[in-house]
């Protein structure tokens, strides 16, 4: 079109020009000069057409087995807690038809026609992940009453997309028999150790090799047990389910009358036979049974992330404006909530030593991993559930130490995403982004919320009265109408929470210098103050690190220039081949 045009006027043909005027209402926001760095996040969006397939594993299943002696070769209580959390995520996520898991695995199955979140893979993963992970924090007292639960889990998640019914019905069918193979081998086993009396050792060589059939008749002659009269919830696994119930309900005219209502329920069947998926979970394509499965693993998406490259795994609560209505948190900022969100954030730096830096305010944290780091063998997925799930179920295992009295009412979920940054300018820049992000919103909240609770404003009075003012402004409302001088204010609204580990790797004062000489390209004032409290020493190669945690600047160069270790020297680039090794 523009090439059309500019052939007319070159022509000297007379070109109409038309302008209209479009009137837009959407108020202006504050912005930083740091945005640009939003244009690195990608939205990781997934195929269309495609069933999309949320695997979830408990990565600690035998660690929490061992702390809190689970019973064997199944705990009926484990069971029961999963079912009860995929229950949770099946209702919460209404889009999902189905889930199916045994021991610390659940599968959730989106639709092909499925639009939730516009189909962006991570922050499907990572809600699934977080809730599964709270979830059975949540409950966790009520299936195991007696017994106190000593850690979180940690739940790594995969993303699988299948094309079509028969590649779905293949993955499903693959996972049941990996539940049937690794329960025959559990129940032999631990008949072995428990009523025969050889020991784990002895049962392991005994059973090494052994097929199915041998494994069978091993169960019965030596231990008296028929494998057919197990329990099918262990031998065939937990299929959640959505239907649709008829339900008598009482209309306003106090008539009797019947509504549909969907229901998620749970039942312990095959996915092998034609009978599932003919008569339950009704397929539009012809499918068959299919004993060659070696193909599916072709479909899991697993993206590895850029080398070299700092990786930031960002975390935002979901609808966290209802969570903290619902839970009464202090306005315009709960030191409770900030403690427990910064418990969380503490637990997550102790469990991955890659970590080298966070930041967190609001309902947000930011988790900044060494450029260098072969963490996961840097595939996103896994390091964003691991992270978001083990944050989640450390925020709820901290809740009553935190909030006391307050009951959780629902347990709460978290989206994550992965954002590569190419440099130390960038990192830097995205972390002064989140910070003035947090002095624009803490500001603005200081001030709305004045105007509500001390000047007696309506909420709808309060948002007249702040919308188009700038920084300025709003300092003039707070010392003029109510005596406050915004910059008195605790520096932990205002800037939020810094944690890093005070120099792990021993750097000098000659490679403090040479690291130091690195940031100059950085630009602004900082007021960065250095008085800090230690939170946590951990150890690594035999040396004591202490996490510390700040509430000061990094808008600028004076943070990074006195802690030059947390950005690091600049590596030589290597070939792939052995940064991957």
């Amino acid at each position: 079109m523009v090439y059309i045009l500019r052939r007319l006027v070159h022509r000297g043909l007379p070109v109409l020009c038309f302008k209209r005027k479009f009137k837009c209402t959407v108020s202006q926001m504050a912005k930083s000069k740091f945005e640009y760095v939003k244009s690195f996040e990608t939205e990781d969006k997934l195929d269309p057409g495609h069933w999309i397939v949320i695997a979830l594993h408990c990565q600690n299943y035998d660690r929490l087995c061992k702390v809190h002696g689970f019973k064997r070769p199944n705990d009926l209580r484990f069971t029961q807690l999963m079912e009860a959390s995929a229950k949770s995520v099946m209702e919460d996520f209404k889009e999902l038809v189905m889930g199916y898991g045994f021991l610390g695995e659940f599968n959730f199955v989106f639709p092909k026609s499925s639009s939730l979140y516009k189909r962006r893979g991570p922050k499907l993963l990572t809600n699934l992940c977080s809730l599964m992970a709270s979830s059975s924090v949540h409950i966790w007292p009520c299936y195991f009453r007696s017994v106190s639960l000593c850690c979180p889990p940690v739940i790594e998640g995969a993303i699988h997309l299948f094309p079509d019914d028969q590649s779905l019905r293949d993955y499903m069918t693959q996972r049941q028999l990996t539940c049937h193979h690794h329960n025959l081998f559990n129940t032999v086993f631990w008949a072995l150790v428990l009523k025969v009396g050889l020991s784990p050792e002895d049962a392991t060589i005994l059973l090494n090799g052994k097929r199915e059939g041998e494994q069978n008749e091993i169960l019965f002659s030596k231990c008296n047990i028929n494998y057919n009269t197990e329990d099918d919830v262990f031998k065939k696994g937990s299929i959640i389910l959505r239907t649709t119930i008829q339900m008598a309900v009482t209309t306003p005219n106090g008539l009797t009358a019947q509504r549909n209502q969907s229901r998620v329920i749970t039942m312990y069947t095959d996915f092998i036979k034609d009978n599932f998926w003919k008569e339950i979970f009704i397929l539009e394509q012809h499918t068959k049974v299919n004993a060659k499965t070696n193909y599916l693993k072709d479909f899991e998406r697993k993206p590895k992330l850029l080398p070299h490259s700092w990786v930031v795994v960002r975390i935002d609560g979901k609808g966290f404006h209802k969570f903290s209505e619902r839970h009464n948190f202090s306005k315009p900022n709960d030191n409770r909530s900030i403690e427990l969100m910064n418990k969380a954030a503490l637990e997550v730096m102790q469990k991955f030593p890659d970590i080298v830096l966070s930041y967190g305010q609001s309902d947000e944290y930011s988790f900044v991993i060494d450029r260098y780091s072969k963490m996961m063998d840097r595939r996103g997925n896994k390091i964003m559930s691991n992270i978001v799930s083990l944050f989640a179920a450390t925020y709820v295992y901290n809740w009553h130490n935190v909030f006391g009295n307050t009951t959780l009412e629902y347990s709460p979920a978290f989206d994550a995403r992965v954002v590569l940054y190419p440099n130390n300018s960038c990192l830097c820049d995205y972390l002064s982004w989140r910070q003035a992000d947090c002095h624009i919103n803490n500001m603005y909240n200081t001030c709305f919320w004045m105007l509500v609770q001390v000047g007696n404003k309506s909420r709808k009075e309060a948002e007249e009265r702040l919308r188009g003012t700038f920084a300025k402004d709003k300092r003039a409302i707070l010392l003029s109408d109510f005596g406050l001088d915004y910059d008195v204010e605790d520096a932990m609204y205002r800037k939020g929470t810094v944690m890093f580990r005070q120099n792990p790797r021993g750097i000098g004062a000659a490679s403090s210098q040479l690291a130091a000489s690195k940031l100059e390209h950085l630009s602004g004032n900082s007021q960065g103050n250095i008085s800090s409290k230690a939170t946590s020493i951990e150890k690594e190669e035999g040396h004591c690190i202490t996490v510390v945690t700040e509430h000061t600047d990094m808008i600028g160069d004076q943070f990074w220039t006195q802690r030059p270790w947390i950005l690091g020297l600049e590596q030589c680039a290597k070939p792939l081949d052995n940064f991957y090794d």
